[in-house]
């Protein structure tokens, strides 16, 4: 019976040691694939956000400071000389706290009488010099204009124009405003006696117009 009891006993002791073996083997292979996972998937992320050639790119529009949009509306000839125009630009620029954009646009103006474009190119500025949000906005504008009229080749001369503006709506992805501003057109000799009835170097206006930027 002392022998049984002692091969017994002796069985009962491999058959632990063989299952804590096996038990050891297992936890080792099942902590080298979980490590294998995580080099493998860190590796591929790193690979992907190395290879991408925009990252970012899934950022929403509030937080970059890229901005682009439009404006359309008219413009009043204060001076008499038939020179009102429905205007129509696009601007591009930068923003951030203090800044609603900081760039250049180009629009097309026509004129309502005669047909006569003037094509400004400008730099543009829209603040309301806070960082907090805020109901109104200046605007300044200055830059060249290129006018074509029927009766002679395309010529240019100064333009600039300063505002106020009040916004509509100011969303996540978009802000829209009103504006009011006084502009001025300014014309050499030469380029004064290319138009009818212009007497002066300058003309001034007054133009109403609504935008929206992203």
């Amino acid at each position: 019976m002392r022998n049984i009891s002692t091969k017994l006993k002796t069985h009962a002791l491999k058959t632990l040691a063989l299952s804590a073996c096996v038990l050891v083997y297992v936890n080792c292979c099942y902590a080298s694939d979980k490590m294998d996972s995580v080099v493998t998937t860190d590796s591929v992320s790193k690979d992907i956000e190395h290879e991408s050639l925009f990252p970012q790119s899934s950022k929403s529009l509030d937080k970059s400071h890229f901005t682009w949009g439009a404006e359309a509306g008219a413009s009043i000839d204060l001076t008499g000389f038939d020179m009102s125009t429905i205007d129509v630009d696009v601007l591009i620029g930068y923003k951030n706290a203090y800044l609603n954009m900081l760039g250049i646009g180009v629009g097309v103006h026509r004129n309502v009488r005669s047909g006569d474009n003037f094509i400004p190119l400008y730099a543009a500025i829209q603040t309301s010099f806070r960082k907090q949000p805020s109901l109104l906005f200046y605007s300044a504008k200055i830059g060249y204009s290129f006018n074509t009229i029927e009766s002679s080749a395309m010529f240019g001369d100064l333009m600039a124009s300063m505002g106020c503006g009040i916004n509509l709506s100011k969303g996540r992805l978009a802000r829209s405003f009103i504006l009011l501003s006084a502009g001025y057109r300014y014309f050499n000799d030469r380029h004064m006696a290319k138009f009818e009835k212009i007497d002066r170097h300058y003309i001034f206006d007054v133009s109403l117009s609504i935008g929206i930027l992203f």
